[in-house]
């Protein structure tokens, strides 16, 4: 690549003080809630939960972590400089810490992170990094002893990282360690390609390092692809830009094909080969080659004819590009459900991703989309705990591994062809070419490699929060789950891993990752509540959704690009044998003016007649969340839940979040209705009240504000009152009106009550006003109007009287 971008609780008193902004109260809520959690910390383990009980059944624990020295943060300069002064403030290197015995679910820690055995994904191919020409050749000067411990270290199952995946390049690349570059076969024009050898391969010990690699570790897979054909194959007849000739396609594939068989008679099995490094990208100062999406579909079919004709089971993974760039590409090459398949796609094994623009999220799109071909990421190098998520975002979008890019630079970045790259896994020292270190990816990515066999399976887990802890989980082979725990906040992170019955709690520090090893109770399938909240990305199958990282209250993935024809589906959702009779969902919309949407839910079949359907328009944002909330026919007993998207336009129309059941018959406006029981909102605060009773009520109301209240049932007989909770500490001359309003927020108002101050924020006083008689069954909108700016309520409950 020619880059190297990175990727409080209320005091029950009145207040006494002035007002805090929004921004600045959720800030000090935050806090307050850290320092709360920090108070059940117990001596022997940094935040260690209290009272675990001690049964048989443990999790096994490592964490690795950044640097805290100063100057060493990730992805900086420095670590070239001196990485010893960086490691020596390293405080987690794969470090091994007490098991954890397993609990009875129950007691919630922290953050709950939900993680399901049972419900699994893809199958896991392996975490490495590449043996490209760079990293080789600063490995070949060194000695025999010292190659192979830097070798053991990347590719030992046991006693090193368990690397069982690494990407070659056929011939040159940007990190090359000379500037004459190389093909298998250069010169004048060869179709037959008589002159085909990689012995170039064999003299920059690119065959020796990779058999001793396999001699470590003979689960190693090597996938490999080429940044240019030979010069002759090109329009500009350089190994550097130009376009593949249509005429040389068919000798192309021989090439990869020779490439293959050569790499065999070596000993050494080449798993995967796409065919063109980065197909779009004119890198204009190292080897590239542009193939069009129309060229890529015959390569891709000449490839597998040749494979197949000499029976080479080698696979074939497109693309091998960023999630930015793709556009068009793959349907052009690979065709689309709605068009038709093209041979290519049959042809395929997979889908080479890398990450220099764009979002993961393409990959699930993508695998949605072509369901028959695993998604792997390819090429990317990452830093720090925020690296780590960045794996994790890669694996829950189902991608089936991830390979770094570029493995070993010396201190002075020499040995490649870009400049100033940042920092790699390993460094070496240029002047003691036997010395080398391991800066803290090594041993962040190791967190992934050494606990994540081949042929696991992710399995679903909450993603949790980049303002707490992420995840990813797996359930590998032998039975045991493994969860990749990502701490990227500067302080340390309570939670909970909740596993069926079982569970564990743990505080992790600060920017680290810890993986928790454990044998589940069980993983036998169980019903999903329907009345309880269903994450939208965890569906069990879907056509054309992406799944992305979300911006709704709590963190968490939503599923996005929803369209015309897109589907999503759940299986063994338990209604039970009370009809349900809403559906509740939350979305958010960017789209264009004019543009909506229906989300229909089908039971047992994507063409069974919808029990309910949702309009969606625009929310203001593909990430500003609302909740819809509609009726349906009355479903009871267990059912397969499918959400299918129609539209009059082709555009995509919808975000999802999550969605649920209910049973509710209304809301009776006769009896309390609760201010932070809303369905939608807009401005307000949810905090803990001192009003009497306890519980909660919306503070921090100002001018513009709402909130939404439905299915409110009137009856027959007339409401003629409306009665309201508030406290208020607004200054002197500050008032304001709340305001009722039926099935919309800009309906005439059908009452209003006037506010201001009651002596404080928790000074809680009862306001009454007449009605507008109201009867039948509303949708209730409080809306707060002022002739000041400032906040100038906090409101408990509310209630309405004949």
């Amino acid at each position: 690549m020619s880059t190297s971008a990175s990727m409080p609780a209320q005091s029950s008193s009145p207040r006494g003080h002035a007002r805090l902004s929004r921004r600045n109260f959720l800030a000090a809520a935050a806090v307050a809630a850290a320092a709360a959690g920090s108070e059940l910390a117990l001596p022997g383990r940094a935040n260690a939960a209290p009272g675990r009980p001690s049964p048989t059944a443990k999790a096994r624990v490592t964490w690795s972590s950044e640097s805290t020295a100063s100057g060493y943060a990730p992805k900086s300069g420095t670590w070239f400089a001196d990485p010893a002064v960086g490691l020596a403030s390293v405080a987690y290197k794969l470090s091994q810490q007490d098991d954890i015995a397993l609990a009875a679910s129950g007691r919630d820690f922290g953050s709950v992170i939900n993680v399901d055995p049972a419900k699994a994904y893809q199958s896991m191919l392996g975490i490495g990094s590449s043996m490209e020409d760079s990293t080789i050749h600063n490995l070949s000067l060194m000695n025999k002893k010292t190659r192979t411990k830097a070798l053991q270290a990347l590719f030992h199952p046991t006693s090193g990282a368990g690397f069982d995946l690494t990407r070659i390049c056929f011939g040159s690349s940007d990190f090359y360690h000379s500037p004459d570059f190389y093909t298998y076969c250069d010169g004048p024009a060869d179709p037959t390609l008589s002159r085909f050898s990689i012995q170039k391969d064999i003299d920059n010990h690119i065959i020796s390092t990779l058999k001793e690699a396999l001699r470590i570790n003979p689960d190693l897979f090597i996938c490999g692809t080429a940044w240019s054909g030979p010069a002759w194959m090109k329009d500009n007849n350089s190994l550097i830009d130009g376009h593949l000739l249509d005429e040389y396609i068919p000798t192309l594939a021989r090439y990869y094909r020779m490439t293959v068989q050569a790499y065999a008679k070596q000993g050494i099995t080449i798993h995967a080969v796409s065919p063109q490094n980065e197909p779009g990208w004119p890198a204009g100062i190292y080897p590239s080659m542009l193939v069009s999406a129309q060229q890529s579909k015959k390569l891709i079919n000449a490839m597998r004819a040749e494979f197949d004709a000499h029976g080479i089971k080698t696979q074939i993974w497109a693309w091998d590009w960023n999630f930015g760039d793709v556009a068009t590409y793959l349907p052009d090459s690979l065709g689309t459900k709605e068009s038709g398949y093209t041979d290519a796609y049959r042809n395929t094994d997979g889908i080479a991703w890398h990450d220099y623009s764009g979002d993961p999220s393409m990959m699930s799109l993508a695998k949605t989309d072509y369901p028959d071909l695993d998604m792997v990421l390819t090429e990317r190098m990452l830093w720090g705990t925020n690296g780590a998520d960045r794996i994790a975002r890669y694996l829950r979008s189902w991608s089936t591994g991830y390979i770094s890019w570029v493995t070993m630079l010396d201190q002075n970045r020499d040995s490649q062809q870009l400049g100033r790259p940042d920092p790699t896994p390993l460094i070496q020292d240029p002047e003691s070419r036997n010395t080398y270190w391991m800066l803290p990816e090594y041993y962040l990515f190791a967190q992934f490699s050494k606990f994540v066999q081949r042929g696991a399976k992710r399995i679903w887990s909450d993603y949790g929060s980049t303002d707490t802890v992420t995840t990813v989980a797996f359930r590998n082979p032998d039975g045991t789950v493994a969860t990749v725990v990502i701490n990227g906040t500067s302080d340390a992170q309570e939670f909970t891993l909740r596993s069926g019955q079982q569970q564990l709690m743990d505080s992790l520090p600060p920017k680290t990752v810890g993986t928790y090893v454990w044998t589940p109770s069980s993983s036998s399938a169980t019903p999903v509540d329907a009345y309880g909240k269903i994450q939208a990305e965890a569906y069990d199958d879907a056509f054309s959704a992406a799944v992305e990282a979300g911006g709704d209250t709590g963190g968490g993935e939503d599923i996005s690009w929803l369209g015309n024809g897109t589907w999503t589906e759940y299986r063994n959702v338990a209604f039970g044998a009370q009809a349900a009779t809403q559906f509740k969902v939350r979305v958010a919309s960017g789209s264009a003016s004019g543009v909506s949407g229906r989300i229909e839910v089908r039971l047992d079949s994507r063409s069974s007649t919808p029990v309910g359907s949702v309009q969606v328009d625009s929310t203001g944002g593909w990430q500003s969340w609302i909740t819809k909330l509609v009726d349906i026919s009355g479903v009871t007993g267990t059912h397969t839940v499918y959400l299918t998207f129609s539209s009059d336009q082709p555009d995509n129309f919808a975000n999802v979040n999550w969605f649920t059941f209910t049973r509710d018959t209304g809301t009776d406006a006769y009896g309390t209705i609760q201010a932070e029981n809303y369905l939608n909102a807009s401005g307000v605060v949810v905090e803990k009240t001192a009003d009497t009773g306890g519980g909660q009520d919306i503070a921090f109301i100002s001018p513009g504000d709402w909130a939404e209240y439905p299915n409110v049932v009137f009856g027959t007989q007339a409401a003629t009152q409306v009665k309201v909770r508030v406290a208020s500490g607004a200054a002197s001359g500050v008032s304001g009106r709340i305001e009722v309003r039926l099935g919309s927020p800009t309906s005439p108002p059908v009452g209003s009550v006037t506010v201001e101050n009651t002596g404080g924020w928790q000074t809680w006083a009862t306001r009454t006003a007449d009605l507008s008689g109201i009867t039948g069954t509303h949708t209730v909108y409080l809306t707060f109007a002022s002739d000041q700016s400032a906040d100038f309520t906090n409101l408990n409950w509310f209630t309405f009287a004949h």
